[in-house]
């Protein structure tokens, strides 16, 4: 007998109104910027969550909302959606982001320092060429800052409870941002506060750089909360994909619509 593992094949985003579910089927999935705990600081990362738990499973998490889309494991890795990678306390690399830039902004400004002082002591302008710093500091978060995109503490508190947050073996899609866009905000930057009391942009954030459904064949469940609901939700599948490529979908058993209290009673 062959080794065999258990693979689930597809990660399931979680949304809170029928209003959302439906606007994801037509516009796809719009990247936000979410706030995450990694190591002992803040930060607010631009993405789309997903988990990768068995469909039984599904409503343990409604506390992100009580609808969901569960797309295809293909389809998010023709995607670039990643696992995130899980870390605590005492985990080495996790404070990969601020301990290289501080390797290297230190390195620049030893070289940076004595040439500043010198040009004071002389009353002279400071002259320095600072390109090339700047393009090393550039360089570096290239690296740092898409692994701390992809951190996430093993357990978190919410809402005054602790949560193993290792056991949703969550996936993120990170958008390819302009230049000029903030890929990671820190709890220190003038911008997460404007996120936090929320006068930042109305979410989603990042509608034009939505991950749209493309292909029916990569949408293989979607969570509703009342068995009344299907009918719109076929609707705008219909609209969407054409009534008859729903229709065969749905037969094949390719696309299931479900009610996850059918799921908890019947399994």
């Amino acid at each position: 007998m062959g080794f065999e593992q258990k693979k689930i094949n597809h990660i399931f985003h979680y949304t809170r109104g029928i209003s959302s579910l439906k606007s994801m089927l037509k516009n796809g999935f719009a990247p936000s910027y979410c706030i995450e705990k990694v190591g002992d600081d803040n930060y607010y990362i631009p993405m789309v969550s997903f988990c990768n738990i068995p469909l039984k499973d599904v409503e343990l998490y409604a506390r992100y909302g009580n609808y969901g889309i569960g797309m295809s494991l293909d389809w998010a890795i023709k995607n670039s959606i990643s696992p995130v990678v899980y870390t605590h306390e005492n985990t080495k690399f996790r404070n990969i982001h601020s301990d290289i830039n501080k390797i290297h902004i230190g390195d620049l400004f030893e070289k940076m320092f004595p040439k500043i002082i010198e040009a004071k002591l002389e009353g002279k302008e400071d002259t320095t060429d600072y390109t090339e710093y700047e393009r090393i500091i550039k360089e570096v978060n290239k690296i740092t800052i898409p692994t701390i995109q992809h951190f996430k503490n093993w357990k978190v508190q919410y809402k005054g409870k602790e949560i193993i947050t290792y056991l949703e073996r969550e996936w993120r899609y990170i958008p390819n941002l302009p230049e000029e866009v903030s890929k990671i905000i820190h709890e220190q930057e003038n911008e997460f506060q404007l996120l936090q009391n929320n006068e930042f942009r109305k979410k989603p954030h990042f509608p034009e750089l939505a991950l749209e459904i493309d292909e029916i064949n990569d949408l293989r469940y979607i969570m509703i909360n009342s068995d009344s609901q299907r009918k719109s939700i076929i609707s705008v599948l219909n609209e969407k994909f054409g009534k008859e490529v729903i229709t065969e979908s749905i037969l094949s058993g390719n696309l299931v619509i479900f009610n996850p209290k059918s799921i908890k009673n019947d399994f």
